[in-house]
């Protein structure tokens, strides 16, 4: 049976990304793995440790934008160095699941690998964890907001919170970076890491964000359907990621956007609630 060794240099939402191709080729069975992480991202992959599948965890911290550390350097010899970054090529560099699955197989047909990831056609896999207890429980109808700043340049929004939970009384909206607000229906929810904004996320109604990590761990197979807004994203190289079919999201350039997003989104929901008038 082949061993290889599995990275992904970049940050947290690439290596999020490359979970349903780690889980596709774990369950299929074909290969002992190695998953490498860097010692601040390693949680990311615990939860897929199991029979030939162990955790590669550097000493090295993710710190971007740029590569400070190359985990290939740390693949055992007995290992084939596979890197499920999408960069690697210069046709494979946006987010999507057929570029995933084409990154890794290419890499080991050139180790004289013949192998293809199963898949089932038309269907795209999401990120999803191995549910654990969570520090927050929603009990009201709430809004994810993905209010922190992106360490690259892909998108440059400031969200209005006061207009948003003012306009929405009866609404939590979680944040994921610390809110500059002292209304009790924005809740701070920086304290939690990527699995556990992924299960707070999978409560809400509707999600915001700007296509970071904290964005890109919402993409499980509870929110796959719900409304979903990408806020002030700039890369007209990249225009989307993750698409799959029925794909509800939305870019959204403005706050007028968001407002009328969250107006159409909370409407969907049946729930009897308030509603403030526009200011």
């Amino acid at each position: 049976m082949n061993r290889l060794y599995v990275y992904n240099n970049l940050h947290a939402g690439d290596l999020l990304f490359s979970r349903p191709l780690y889980r596709a080729v774990i369950d299929s069975g074909r290969f002992e793995l190695v998953l490498a992480a860097h010692r601040n991202n390693s949680y990311l992959l615990a939860d897929l440790v199991g029979p030939g599948v162990r955790l590669h965890t550097s000493d090295y911290l993710e710190q971007g934008p740029i590569v400070l550390y190359d985990l290939r350097a740390d693949c055992p010899p007995d290992c084939v160095p596979i890197s499920s970054w999408l960069g690697e090529y210069r046709d494979t560099g946006s987010h999507q699941w057929h570029n995933v699955v084409t990154v890794f197989e290419r890499q080991l047909r050139q180790a004289g690998i013949d192998y293809r990831v199963p898949q089932v056609p038309g269907q795209v896999p999401m990120v999803d964890f191995t549910p654990r207890p969570l520090s927050i429980r929603v009990t009201r109808p709430s809004v994810y907001v993905d209010n922190s700043q992106p360490r690259t340049n892909h998108a440059k929004f400031d969200f209005d919170l006061r207009a948003m939970a003012q306009r929405h009384p009866d609404v939590q909206f979680l944040c994921t970076r610390r809110p500059d607000s002292d209304l009790g229906n924005v809740i701070d929810a920086s304290h939690l890491d990527l699995r556990d904004l992924s299960a707070v996320s999978d409560q809400c109604l509707a999600i915001l964000g700007k296509g970071s990590g904290p964005f890109c761990c919402t993409y499980t197979e509870a929110n796959r359907r719900k409304p979903r807004g990408l806020c002030g994203y700039q890369w007209t190289w990249q225009p989307s990621f993750w698409d799959y079919p029925g794909n509800p999201l939305r870019q959204l350039a403005t706050m007028a956007d968001v407002l009328v997003f969250l107006d159409e989104a909370l409407a969907a929901d049946s729930r009897p609630r308030a509603l403030a008038p526009c200011s």
